[in-house]
């Protein structure tokens, strides 16, 4: 019987494997110093897992077949950070294990309630009810088509989970619920910066299908949240005014900073600093998470020493009790 194969243990230097790897995104080629490669990510509950194919006839029924699930023999390997050599891989000939079993992903009830709590304490901070219904009549609009709550932030960085959207931007709201609070003068636009928040990212609905790209994923997603925007402008204009729309479109537009449309307003730029410390945080755990050693490699900063953190099963565990 064939079993998912634990790719945290399995990326240990030295380590020998055998198991079910999925390949979510097509792997790439590339030339080596002697011969051609493949190199590309197994994806298991959030992670993605860099493996690297170096024998020809293992790679060619990679090529062959494409994204899916495979039986995979492994070695733990490590040069500029670990990776898993693919040293054998066959299709995976059964039905019992799916993509959605190596897919991590939050409940949708769960979210809502996430939502609906961090909607009632920015509410104490000082957002409007008349900004709650448009953020409702946004999330129900059939362009969306009811897919804001179960697709991905992302493909392989943070929150590249089912649900993973919605709660990248509800960990944003919670960010902005502390600013407000430490910021009083910041309350004359909250709801500017709360429903610029929920559209911010809002385009990935159209970028991404199902934790992949989508046909016309070279429409980045500001591109298709200002078109979406554009879809609700009598609506947003009908409850605050053609300067509020703009703004709104200013930060979808910006919320990147100096990786994309530099930031026109104030706005743009403090949605920009919450999405940046929201995501840039989750991706360190993520990676601390699926590190093999005590010590994690940042492309920026070089080696950084990990910190304690609460399992999350047993934080979830703890709270039920």
């Amino acid at each position: 019987m064939n079993d998912i194969l634990d790719l945290k243990k399995a990326i240990e230097k030295g380590n020998r494997a055998r198991g079910l790897a999925y390949i979510k995104d097509k792997p790439e080629m590339r030339s080596g110093k002697r011969n051609d490669y493949m190199n590309g990510f197994f994806h298991l509950k959030e992670k993605d897992y860099p493996f690297k194919v170096w024998e020809s006839d293992v790679y060619d029924i990679i090529l062959e077949y494409g994204t899916g699930i495979y039986v995979v023999e492994t070695v733990g390997s490590e040069f500029h950070g670990a990776y898993l050599t693919v040293t054998d891989v066959d299709i995976y000939p059964g039905t019992t294990i799916t993509q959605d079993d190596f897919l991590a992903g939050i409940p949708r009830y769960k979210l809502e309630e996430m939502l609906a709590d961090v909607a009632a304490e920015l509410t104490q901070r000082g957002t409007s009810e008349k900004c709650w219904k448009l953020v409702d009549y946004t999330l129900r609009h059939e362009d969306l088509e009811d897919r804001f709550m179960v697709e991905g932030a992302a493909i392989k960085h943070h929150d590249n989970i089912v649900g993973g959207l919605a709660n990248h931007t509800i960990k944003m709201l919670r960010i902005l619920s502390a600013l407000l609070d430490n910021n009083p003068s910041l309350v004359e636009s909250a709801d500017l910066l709360t429903y610029s928040i929920i559209m911010h990212d809002i385009g990935k609905v159209f970028e991404y299908r199902d934790l992949a790209t989508s046909e016309y994923w070279y429409a980045n997603h500001r591109v298709r949240g200002i078109e979406f925007l554009s879809h609700l402008k009598d609506k947003v204009i009908s409850c605050y005014d053609e300067e509020f729309y703009r703004q709104v479109q200013s930060v979808i537009a910006g919320h990147h900073g100096a990786y994309g449309d530099r930031p026109t307003t104030v706005a743009a730029t403090i949605v920009h600093y919450i999405d940046v410390l929201e995501s840039q945080t989750t991706e360190l755990i993520s990676q601390q998470q699926a590190a093999p050693s005590d010590r994690l490699r940042h492309p920026d900063f070089g080696f950084l020493q990990m910190i304690p953190l609460t399992d999350e099963i047993d934080e979830v565990a703890a709270k039920e009790e």
